[in-house]
């Protein structure tokens, strides 16, 4: 027998570099200004920060949000 902890958890809610983006919609899951159906998993884990081009991107990167 084995036992799955988590299914369907593999993606975190919340992202190390989309949250400090000001192109970040907060009102719709994953999404933003860029890739309004959805950022891309390398991105939203943080495995690229979104600084240069990235495919499909509409020409938008990553723009620090106003601090507070």
């Amino acid at each position: 027998m084995s036992v799955t902890i988590d299914k369907g958890h593999d993606i975190p809610v919340y992202s190390e570099v989309c949250a400090f983006c000001r192109h970040l919609n907060v009102t719709k899951r994953r999404s933003c200004s860029a890739f309004p159906d959805e950022i891309p998993t390398e991105i939203w884990n943080g495995e690229n920060n979104h600084k240069k081009p990235y495919p499909g991107d509409n020409g938008i990167q990553f723009e620090s949000a106003k601090t507070f």
